[in-house]
């Protein structure tokens, strides 16, 4: 079940004392954050059937792991799981497609009904090797419902020396077990955070209350630690920036955002992956990618 978080009353009268809010950057605490991981066995059965269906070139038994009607959100696929097994099945000579595996256990972030997935892909179509987040939605009786993903070129280096897609050794060789409540309050930590520093416009405050001053940042535009990202939105690289946020996930000590953001030059869908160890965000990841002008369906980036 979708469930959402409605505005935190006290939570929000903090943010709004003090500096105004832009008229249009309302904060925001209306999205959809499911609860637990009873779901997870569920959404990776039906995932697995879907993929060895696949891999058995069984395009009936494919078809049967998917909802009806299956939901389509990518910016290159129609509705319906014909054009999914289209795709896997014809893809393109020098295709690759490798699934980044310290996200969660066999590679997939969980939490209620969704699956999340981070890879890098080669499409092999004269694009750039790209970062992509796939989100994947799982109805009660564990077929494949809804599809969303978020990509964007991987650089050709980064300002850290950091990897795109890589975890900081010092997190995952020396990982955490936090409970549903202790996951419930690092997405609401993560919620105030992006509130406050953008819809906000108080980002250095941000920073200052809620990130540890080793930040270990994986943007390829910025550095490592809490004053470049100060910097670089000081200097105008970055543009200021309104969330809306839509979907917040949380698994461990992970953090998982997809928020419609509006800046000057448009609109964008921005994955933000954040790391939340002991009340301060310590890792950041991010995916942006703008909203195409048309897609093959009806249903939004969103």
């Amino acid at each position: 079940m979708k469930l959402r978080v409605k505005a935190f009353t006290l939570l929000v009268a903090t943010l709004l004392t003090g500096t105004a809010m832009a008229s249009d950057c309302p904060a925001d605490f209306d999205f959809v954050a499911p609860q637990g991981h009873d779901g997870r066995s569920k959404a990776m059965a039906g995932l697995g059937a879907m993929f060895k269906a696949s891999d058995d070139k069984d395009e009936k038994a494919f078809m049967a792991t998917a909802a009806d009607p299956y939901i389509q959100h990518s910016p290159d696929l129609a509705d319906g799981m014909k054009p999914v097994w289209d795709l896997l099945t014809n893809r393109p000579e020098g295709f690759s497609s490798k699934q980044i595996p310290w996200l969660g256990e066999k590679g997939f972030l969980d939490n209620g009904d969704y699956l999340v997935m981070l890879r890098e892909v080669n499409r092999a179509d004269g694009t750039p090797p790209s970062k992509i987040f796939d989100l994947m939605y799982f109805d009660e009786n564990g077929k494949y419902a809804e599809h969303w993903d978020m990509r964007q070129p991987l650089s050709k280096q980064t300002v850290s020396g950091r990897s795109e897609t890589a975890a900081a050794k010092e997190f995952t060789d020396n990982p955490v077990s936090y409970d549903l409540a202790t996951e419930e309050a690092n997405r609401r930590l993560v919620a105030s955070f992006l509130n406050l520093a953008f819809n906000g416009n108080q980002l250095e405050t941000a920073l200052n209350l809620y990130v540890n001053p080793t930040y270990v940042q994986h943007n390829p535009m910025i550095a490592d630690g809490i004053q470049p990202v100060i910097d670089i939105f000081n200097a105008g690289k970055i543009p200021s920036l309104c969330y809306d946020i839509k979907y917040i996930l949380a698994q461990n000590d992970l953090v998982w955002v997809y928020s419609k953001v509006t800046n000057p030059q448009g609109v964008s869908g921005v994955v933000d992956l954040i790391r939340v160890r002991d009340g301060e965000m310590v890792e950041h990841w991010d995916v942006v990618t703008p909203v195409p002008e048309s897609m093959p369906h009806d249903n939004g980036l969103f």
